[in-house]
């Protein structure tokens, strides 16, 4: 027992710095976004943007085969390549003096990063007895990582004076993570070749996440377009304000805002512990699209009461996504359906909505932005509202661990 409680600490220790290191990676151009500009000549913000795409569009490509690689090998060797892979591309990029070389640093990232979220969150869905609260944990690492990418950059910047240090100095603590891991107890492989034909979804139960899967493809493009452009947001509707003008250049807003967001996972993955969970998506969802919007209109200290919100709302549908995709999937197929979500949400949504981000900015400015993301929002509501008029058939509808009996509808 001792030795299970032991495991099961190593494996949400690792997942949650991972969690919040490929946030911090993936999303670390955002706040020194000139800095980079400056060292390239003629790059402007849609081309940069258009670049850093490269990023995320290979963030969810490689989440496929990460996924069944995980499947048929089990997860603690992908999470190490993830470390190492991830380090690298932080080395490429900050050496880069060309812009082929900037891309070529971005693709790195982007390729390491991808194999994160499918393996992690099917080694926590498999290795973690209570996995609704600790999803609710690790989105919380990932909030911080998020959180903390533009501070790190910013600071980082500043302190030596370039933005390179910022990718080259985080490699540092993935390579000594990586050999951490690698001597580290996680239980060793956790899954099977493939889910049993017994297990596999019938027509409910496929029907229900292919539209919750939907939902996420809509909710991957408008965070990406919300994270992409918030730093900028904030600075300018909160530039002029007497309480926070002082704060804005320092990325200290940034992080205020997506560590709310990360209580809200916390909040999140306890109230889905005992529920169903696809009633709780669709309120959740709910309280995002108005917030999203209002966070494009206000200014000052109301913009940032609303970011904050907003984020709150946001990142709370992680871990109810994550709970419920494996609650209606078999477990030998975790890692692919996972993959499968992350190349919808980060590339298919995210890969898009980054390079959107950068063309409305210019062409209509940053509060279009975000009345365009509440569109995608509100889409993704439309989803999650179908997906929980349906009804599973069974006690098990896609071979998981749900059991609708024994929780509540929402």
């Amino acid at each position: 027992m001792d030795s299970d409680k032991k495991i099961q600490r190593n494996i949400l220790l690792f997942t949650c710095i991972g969690h919040a290191m490929t946030h911090v990676y993936i999303h670390l151009f955002t706040a020194i976004q000139p800095e980079i500009r400056s060292s390239f000549d003629g790059l402007g913000a849609e081309e940069l943007t258009s670049l850093a795409s490269i990023s995320l569009v290979l963030f969810g490509v490689g989440a496929i085969p990460a996924g069944w690689l995980s499947d048929r090998y089990g997860e603690k060797p992908l999470l190490v390549a993830f470390f190492l892979l991830s380090a690298g591309g932080g080395v490429v990029t900050g050496f880069a003096s060309d812009t082929w070389q900037l891309a070529a640093g971005f693709a790195l990232i982007g390729l390491g990063t991808s194999i994160y979220h499918p393996v992690g969150l099917s080694l926590i869905s498999k290795g973690i007895s209570r996995p609704a609260k600790a999803m609710g944990i690790n989105g919380l690492f990932g909030s911080l990582g998020t959180a903390l990418s533009p501070l790190a950059a910013r600071q980082l910047t500043q302190w030596t004076g370039d933005w390179r240090w910022a990718f080259i100095g985080l490699a540092v603590p993935m390579v000594v993570l990586a050999f951490l891991l690698g001597y580290s107890n996680t239980g060793g492989k956790r899954t099977i070749d493939a889910a049993d034909e017994e297990n596999r979804a019938p027509g409910g139960g496929r029907s229900i996440v292919g539209l919750l899967l939907t939902a996420m493809l809509f909710g991957g493009i408008y965070y990406s377009l919300i994270i992409t452009m918030l730093p900028d947001r904030l600075a300018a509707g909160a530039g002029n304000s007497t309480l926070l003008g002082g704060i804005v250049g320092e990325g200290y807003l940034p992080f205020m805002v997506f560590f709310i967001g990360g209580l809200g996972q916390v909040a999140a993955g306890h109230w889905m512990e005992n529920r169903e969970g696809r009633g709780l998506y669709v309120i959740i969802l709910a309280g995002t699209v108005p917030l999203i919007y209002l966070s494009g209109m206000l200014d000052g200290v109301r913009l940032l009461i609303g970011a904050s919100a907003m984020a709150f709302f946001m990142f709370a549908v992680q871990p109810v996504e994550n709970t419920l995709l494996a609650r209606y999937t078999a477990p030998g197929m975790r890692g692919r359906i996972y993959g499968l979500k992350f190349i919808l949400t980060f590339g298919a949504g995210m890969g898009s909505g980054t390079a959107l981000s950068g063309w409305i900015s210019e062409g209509s400015g940053l509060k279009t932005v975000f009345t365009v993301a509440a569109c995608f929002a509100a889409a993704s509501l439309l989803m999650a509202a179908l997906a929980r008029a349906l009804k599973p058939r069974g006690k098990n509808p896609g071979g998981g661990e749900v059991d609708t009996a024994g929780k509540k509808e929402t």
